[in-house]
């Protein structure tokens, strides 16, 4: 119990850490006033996000320091790729994609802590961040279709609520 306890808080930090970092670099990327503003918000709600995963890291403060460091999308080459596409697209519609694929990865990952975690206060704080992150994907969603000039999300097939 205890190390899929800890597991999953290491996992959670990683991905927060990850996407305050990758929504904070795509906000300086895009040009569009109103997808510049979202992913400010993303990223100041992934930072919420981050604190709270903070907050119940059992280790001490210098293993918490560790693996935010290490957890850094600049350490990581997938987010550098990804973030480098972006620069070489300049383009909104990309960087939302883009978006979306990651929150729904994060929505698979933190349905399996909540169905996963019975720490009754640790399971909370997943549930508030998986319903968080299925409102950023409401959002992106929303945003991409503004830009792509659709009607509702039935025009787009690249977003799915479970």
């Amino acid at each position: 119990m205890e190390s899929m306890y800890l597991s999953a808080i290491t996992t959670a930090i990683t991905i927060e850490n990850r996407s305050l970092s990758f929504y904070s670099a795509l906000s300086s990327k895009v040009t569009d006033i109103r997808t510049k503003r979202i992913f400010q918000l993303l990223a100041e709600e992934e930072r919420s996000h981050l604190e709270s995963c903070c907050d119940l890291f059992p280790g001490s403060e210098d293993e918490l320091i560790e693996l935010l460091f290490k957890s850094n999308m600049y350490a990581d080459p997938y987010y550098c790729t990804l973030l480098d596409s972006v620069d070489e697209n300049s383009d909104e519609k990309y960087a939302l994609e883009i978006s979306l694929k990651e929150e729904q990865a994060c929505i698979e990952r933190y349905s399996v802590f909540v169905d996963t975690i019975r720490v009754p206060h640790v399971c909370e704080v997943f549930s508030k961040i998986l319903n968080e992150t299925y409102r950023h994907g409401e959002m992106i969603a929303d945003e991409y279709m503004r830009l792509m000039n659709m009607v509702d999300r039935t025009d787009q097939d690249m977003y799915v609520r479970e």
